[in-house]
């Protein structure tokens, strides 16, 4: 049966480096008590992870663009890589210098809420118009705890990104199912060239590669993640995908060393090198891997199935901090990102996928050869979960589920083991946020 929910014109949904350029700050101690620069601007703080990614050109044409059309407010975006700003974040709140806004993962949302790190935008949504709230309605707007709290800004579905040059040396066309996908990483692996199908990454922090390297799988082999505010992984689909995965690394030996303590970061760094054939990836690593290396000729395809397709959507919102001191402009720079106008400038500026229905119409969307992709595998695949906005603290749980893998991987437990595990500590945490 094919579960669409809401995702085909938003290809959903909801994500996730170090010095910032000159033109932006990298001071993330923000609001003050109306503060004002010298020209007696309203100033506010947007804290994010892609200047460093995307490059601080692109950002600033956003800057530029809010800028014009409020100018009595002056934009500074503070830059943070993505690894370290979940603990950035909390560590700004508790010393009470949070950013005006927070750029929030979809596994963030549900913890800063219940910890009251982020404020209900439901009063502000209100004063929108209603083809403004229906041309963003869809799971990341849905309220937690009968509260909404973000507006999207980034958003997509997991694709399968290749190498052409590595592929037509091997031999090989993309893989459309497991089978293809065993038999092609062997080919394209070759220890002596330092040549690898995948990087084997795993790293528990940050807790997002799980939904890139694990719950695709479980999909693929039939299963789902949760049900009914439960977890439903630990079946026999669930520890058929983990044998699966654990078959590519420890049997097959197709990625790359060290899978532990490797993560986003190094996955990209490998696959734009050029060493690496395969990589699991969102819209938003398309830009990514053009900024990293222009020359790069890849493609990107659906992800291969076994008993069905599968895929997980995930994103990022924008957010209002609850000790942010200037909320009036804050809000109109959320407004403004989450608008079809900021939509597009943005999405054109980073090649980032949108969420606003109304953005998605536009040729460029649909006639991107990259970005296209991930239209139609929302479109067509059998199976697709949003799982952050159901998850109470989803990034906890996330990381508890990645050690269980771990444990998996090193031969400490069982898949059924370790997927029973992991499904206590999630249900426990579900029902405690129900009690």
């Amino acid at each position: 049966m094919k579960i669409k929910k809401i995702f085909l014109p938003i290809i959903l949904m909801l994500i996730l480096s170090a010095c910032s350029p000159p033109s932006t700050s990298n001071n993330t101690n923000s609001s003050t008590d109306n503060e004002l620069n010298k020209e007696g601007k309203t100033q506010i703080h947007w804290l994010q992870h892609w200047v460093n990614e995307q490059g601080p050109d692109k950002i600033n044409e956003v800057k530029a663009a809010f800028e014009k059309k409020h100018p009595d407010i002056e934009l500074i975006i503070d830059d943070i890589p993505f690894a370290q700003e979940h603990d950035k974040l909390l560590s700004l709140d508790l010393a009470g210098m949070p950013p005006d806004i927070i750029t929030a993962s979809g596994a963030w949302v549900t913890e800063f809420a219940d910890a009251g790190i982020i404020d209900p935008i439901d009063s502000y949504m209100d004063n929108l118009s209603e083809d403004y709230q229906k041309a963003i309605e869809g799971p990341m707007t849905l309220p937690w705890k009968g509260k909404r709290y973000g507006v999207p800004i980034t958003n997509g579905n997991i694709a399968l990104f290749y190498n052409k040059k590595l592929l037509k040396e091997a031999g090989v066309e993309p893989p459309t199912t497991w089978d293809e996908l065993v038999e092609a990483s062997l080919k394209l692996t070759d220890k002596s060239k330092n040549r690898y199908a995948f990087t084997g990454n795993i790293v528990a922090e940050p807790a997002t590669v799980i939904s890139y390297e694990v719950f695709p799988f479980i999909l693929q082999a039939g299963g789902k993640i949760i049900d009914n505010n439960r977890a439903a992984f630990n079946t026999p689909e669930g520890i058929k995908a983990l044998n699966f995965y654990k078959s590519l690394i420890k049997e097959h030996k197709v990625t790359t060393p060290g899978e532990l303590s490797a993560g986003e970061k190094e996955k990209r760094a490998n696959f734009s090198a050029g060493n690496v054939a395969f990589m699991f990836e969102g819209p938003w690593g398309v830009a990514i891997q053009k900024g990293l290396n222009p020359d790069l000729d890849f493609g990107v395809v659906p992800l291969p199935k076994d008993e069905q397709s599968g895929t997980i959507a995930q994103g990022s919102v924008l957010t209002l901090a609850s000790k942010g001191k200037n909320k009036e402009a804050a809000w109109k720079f959320i407004e403004f990102m989450g608008s079809a106008e900021g939509q597009l400038l943005w999405d054109k500026a980073t090649n980032f996928f949108p969420y606003n229905k109304d953005t998605m119409k536009d040729d460029y969307f649909q006639k991107d050869p990259y970005l296209k992709v991930f239209i139609e595998q929302a479109d067509n695949v059998d199976r697709i979960e949003v799982i952050d906005n159901f998850l109470p603290n989803a990034n906890d749980l996330r990381k508890e589920f990645t050690i269980e893998v771990q444990n998996f991987l090193n031969d400490k437990k069982t898949a059924e083991e370790a997927l029973n595990d992991a499904a206590s500590y999630w249900n426990a945490a579900f029902e405690k946020a129900e009690n």
